[in-house]
């Protein structure tokens, strides 16, 4: 017999004061995990948070608020990657067919 048990989402809503809380804490959860690999891709660059801040000219601060999840907008996702060295490339999927927004287009809006 296992130690575990099914996990049951109906009651972990209700727990959690409802879909609106879970779904939030779903997308803090996410964004978490997303800043943690950007800290991943800046270590094994070898650049410290001090180098991102100066390229992308904020505070070292706001650097480790990215990397925790607490500032996690695609413009600010945007300007990280670019730091990096990358490109974020945004896809709407409409079923028959997508659509690519440039990066381009993220920093003009």
């Amino acid at each position: 017999m296992s130690g575990y048990s099914k996990w049951d989402r109906e009651a972990y809503v209700e727990r959690v004061g409802g879909p609106d809380e879970a779904e939030r804490r779903r997308r803090t959860l996410m964004a978490r995990v997303d800043g943690y690999q950007l800290a991943e891709i800046r270590r094994q660059r070898g650049l410290t948070q001090s180098d991102i801040a100066e390229i992308m000219g904020v505070t070292k601060g706001r650097v480790s608020q990215i990397e925790r999840g607490e500032a996690f907008t695609v413009d600010v996702v945007s300007r990280c990657v670019e730091a990096l060295g990358g490109e974020l490339r945004l896809l709407a999927d409409f079923g028959d067919h997508t659509y690519k927004v440039s990066s381009e287009q993220l920093r003009a809006s």
